[in-house]
């Protein structure tokens, strides 16, 4: 191997370095905890990072309470009562007052 080509696969390898180096750093940064409430994982403002597939959706109409624990306890309860498989939900809150989730179950890789 001449010098030019040592020279191209030393910075190659170097910038594959760096990448994987980047993109280990970024995915890192973005795993979290989430929390389990009566045995359903709720993720809000994120999903999960595992495979997972979703069996459907329940929505929560207008309110009187509109505190955060409330409005999650009412769409676990209902996604529990409409598809009793459920492993986790995935919040969408909406500025409209009509909020919803996505049911899901999480795939054995």
């Amino acid at each position: 191997m001449n010098n030019n080509h040592l020279k191209i696969t030393l910075i190659s390898s170097f910038i594959v370095f760096l990448s994987l180096g980047f993109i280990v750093k970024s995915e890192k940064n973005s795993v979290a905890e989430v929390s389990n409430v009566e045995g359903v994982y709720i993720f809000t403002d994120s999903r999960p990072a595992n495979k997972y597939q979703k069996i459907g959706e329940v929505e929560l109409g207008f309110v009187v309470d509109t505190q955060y624990e409330s409005i999650r306890n009412n769409l676990i309860k209902r996604a529990k009562k409409k598809y009793p498989d459920t492993e986790g939900l995935i919040m969408k809150f909406s500025k409209n007052g009509l909020d919803r989730c996505e049911v899901i179950i999480f795939i054995e890789e």
